[in-house]
């Protein structure tokens, strides 16, 4: 267990909130005090100490860490490859206020990242925060400030949402989108930005330095013309320099579809959709497309202590269908078609064209009423799937593989094969637990069936597989991942031969003295992509 003061970083200065317009500077501090002491009192009437059990899951795999730097990992076994250089990133929530006064959910933390810079036959490891507006005010203010998701809990967490959350980010002298945690998913543009994302913000820009320390530089607005929030999952199109990206506001309504050329916001479609969960999309070579699925947000089930999200049976899994050679992103541009039944997609695998027709890969969930614990209620397990939209007929078919058996999820694809063909995809396999990655698929979409599988020793727990080329062959490369030693309490960094899928790492370094947790996505770059985001300033 860690104290707050032990997860404060001493290295760097937190900078002051600009004060919000309108309020004068005798003011401020008042109206601050004020809604801080019925926030604290509505925490009064909150559970905190059994909003973090999740801290003592997995022996203790989630707790959260303070930074750190210039880790030299040691050689469990094996070798690391002569010929690889480049860094591994994964970001994840870790609560820079611990043990924590508000209830708090385990996505609440604070953005960290987590690198391993692979270079001349060594490996280091680091981990900071990234030092968004959110935690700066934080940190200046000296506790927890921003509404947790945890606190929407109860009649007290209604409240909040009534009284005191509408009000904290015009506090803190923050725009509406200016207080994410961007703890979510790492992404590198076709111009060679680090992003950081989280759905509740614009993309966070950080970038390793030559050692590969991550280093905070702000908000990316695209040169002004991005200041609304970005999803976790842009799709980056290597080949074209494109960004497509779908954002929202959430409880407004408001839904968009974007793309990006040349670092800036070109295009930007108001779309009407579900009030859904919408956290992923697919790019190929010619669509876009949006997914609108089966699950309904409901702020009322804070007060009955629910899933902010629930599956809706009579709410039939959609695709909206862009033609990516129309000149303009527009509402009218999308073709709407609707599949069979509910179902929904949190994370995609691949998309790509064959025969005139869309194949959609992703694991898919269906209707279980008995669900009602995490996010999204009333769903089952997601396992593999495929959907294959004809666009000339307007229709979509929801087909299981050789494979779909399993719990999965996490899924992912040679980051140079998205907007073009891949063979091969590759996931985790899930065990009990929402973190509980207890090894690795690989898929083959031409052949529609899993092709392998690495299943960790009991104990270990993995998390997103993230594909590390070798070579310019289908699978010749490594999946790499952090592991969690839940029985011995290590944690490691193992690459995986994708070709072969032993389950003998090619390495296995460990982080010595130092957990890492269990987080969310992550990244690998190549040595050219590390030396030019170097380059960016």
């Amino acid at each position: 267990t860690h104290s707050s003061a032990s997860l404060r970083p001493s290295s760097r200065r937190a900078m002051a909130a600009p004060a919000p317009s309108g309020l004068s500077g005798c003011l401020l501090p008042v109206r601050r005090s004020l809604v801080h002491l019925l926030d604290r009192f509505l925490d009064s009437f909150q559970n905190v100490e059994e909003s973090v059990k999740w801290a003592s899951d997995y022996n203790g795999g989630l707790v959260p860490v303070a930074p750190c730097k210039d880790v030299a990992l040691r050689v469990k076994s094996g070798k690391i490859p002569d010929d690889l250089s480049g860094a591994y990133m994964r970001v994840g929530p870790n609560p820079y206020h611990w043990p924590p006064k508000k209830r708090t959910h385990v996505f609440d933390g604070d953005g960290m990242v987590h690198s391993v810079r692979i270079a001349d036959g060594k490996a280091v490891y680091h981990c900071d925060f990234l030092d968004t507006p959110r935690l700066q005010f934080e940190k200046k203010f000296g506790a927890e400030w921003f509404t947790r998701i945890g606190e929407f809990s109860g009649w007290s967490g209604l409240a909040k949402v009534l009284l005191v959350a509408g009000k904290k980010n015009k506090l803190a002298g923050l725009a509406e989108s200016q207080a994410s945690t961007a703890n979510t998913a790492i992404g590198l543009t076709p111009a060679g930005k680090l992003w950081a994302l989280n759905e509740g913000g614009p993309p966070f820009r950080f970038r390793l330095d030559e050692r590969g320390r991550p280093v905070s530089i702000g908000y990316d607005s695209l040169g002004g013309t991005l200041q609304e929030n970005m999803s976790a999952h842009p799709k980056m199109d290597a080949q074209t320099g494109e960004i497509f990206f779908h954002g929202r506001v959430l409880g407004k309504k408001k839904f968009y579809a974007s793309r990006v050329v040349d670092g800036r916001m070109t295009d930007q479609a108001m779309l009407s959709v579900h009030d859904g969960f919408h956290h992923d999309m697919f790019i190929t070579e010619n669509y876009v497309v949006i997914i609108d699925g089966s699950m309904k947000f409901g702020p009322e089930a804070i007060v009955k202590q629910k899933p902010l999200w629930m599956f809706e049976p009579e709410r039939k899994l959609r695709f909206g269908i862009w033609p990516r050679s129309e000149k303009q992103m527009t509402p009218e541009s999308f073709q709407w078609i609707e599949a069979p039944e509910a179902a929904e997609i949190v994370h995609t695998m691949f998309g790509y064209d064959e025969d005139g027709k869309i194949i959609l890969w992703m694991p898919l969930g269906r209707q279980d009423d008995g669900n009602e614990t995490g996010i999204l209620g009333g769903i089952g397990d997601l396992k593999m799937h495929r959907v294959v939209i004809d666009v000339a007929k307007g229709s979509a078919e929801i087909q299981a593989v050789t494979g779909s058996h399993l719990k999965t999820e996490f899924p992912r694809v040679r980051e140079d094969r998205i907007g073009r063909r891949a063979r091969y995809g590759y996931s985790g396999l899930q065990g009990a637990g929402e973190f509980d990655f207890v090894g690795v698929l690989k898929w083959d979409f031409e052949e529609c069936r899993l092709v392998s599988e690495i299943r960790f020793p009991p104990g270990v727990i993995g998390g997103e597989p993230v594909f590390v080329p070798a070579g310019e062959g289908e699978d010749e490369g490594y999946v790499a991942m952090f592991l969690w030693n839940s029985k011995t309490r290590e944690s490691t960094f193992a690459l995986f031969d994708f070709r072969t899928l032993s389950s003998e790492p090619v390495v296995e370094l460990v982080v010595p003295d130092h957990d890492v947790p269990l987080g969310f996505h992550a990244l690998w770059i190549t040595e050219e992509q590390f030396q030019k985001q170097l380059a960016l300033s």
